[in-house]
């Protein structure tokens, strides 16, 4: 059945997103197929120069409706080899989380939520036992206050916009793949436009994220983020 489902022609576009653009409300936007596999392409060297590899346990906690953004993600963790775990992002599925991180040997944690931290603090066992054995916790903003002192390596998962901008052991800030976004910031936020074409063009695009850039190379656009700045 599968094989036959790969004759069929399929959609003109991977999908449609939407994404806050700061005060103004939502943009709605089309992702091409070429666009989706350069997405993979980046998302694989990140995870891979994160020290994932085939065999590690990756927890992640994510929802459906940020599939434009975590299904480079997820579909480069199946190219690397990594086992994934699923939980839900919301407070009433924190046991999943704490089942498995109590059961299986996971080597990182993606996408952790305030409210999955927060609901854990005071379990037994709590987040801080939870997360001892953990080498990487990419969490969402919410979530970093939770985190402090307990998680080994921090670091950050934000949509920035249409773009996605994530942390990598060792570096400071978090990086956007500088091969398909432009980053810069206006008033203190930062705004995106495409670096290349892509299905939807985006022109110094609000994101309602705080931050300033540090840096920028033909591979990385390197930002650092308010939230973050305590860690």
């Amino acid at each position: 059945m599968t094989e036959a489902a790969k004759t069929l022609p399929r959609a003109p576009f991977f999908g449609i997103a939407s994404c806050p653009v700061g005060a103004t409300g939502l943009l709605e936007f089309e992702i091409g197929w070429d666009e989706f596999e350069r997405d993979v392409q980046w998302a694989e060297s990140l995870l891979r120069a994160s020290g994932l590899g085939p065999g590690d346990l990756v927890l992640i906690t994510i929802s459906q409706w940020e599939g434009p953004w975590t299904t480079p993600v997820v579909t480069a963790l199946r190219r690397i080899g990594v086992t994934y775990l699923t939980a839900e992002v919301w407070n009433f599925d924190a046991r999943r989380t704490s089942m498995f991180l109590q059961r299986l040997p996971v080597k990182a944690v993606f996408g952790l939520a305030g409210d999955t931290a927060g609901a854990l603090e005071n379990e037994d066992p709590p987040l801080a036992e939870l997360l001892r054995d953990v080498q990487i916790v990419w969490a969402r903003p919410d979530a970093v206050g939770h985190l402090s002192g307990i998680a080994p390596e921090v670091l950050p998962f934000v949509h920035l916009g249409p773009a996605l901008a994530l942390g990598v052991p060792g570096q400071p800030g978090a990086l956007v793949n500088a091969a398909e976004w432009a980053v810069d910031t206006e008033d203190g936020d930062l705004v995106v436009s495409n670096a290349v074409e892509r299905a939807t063009r985006f022109d110094r695009t609000p994101t309602g994220v705080r931050g300033s850039v540090l840096s920028v190379s033909d591979a990385a656009v390197v930002i650092d983020l308010d939230q973050y700045a305590a860690q």
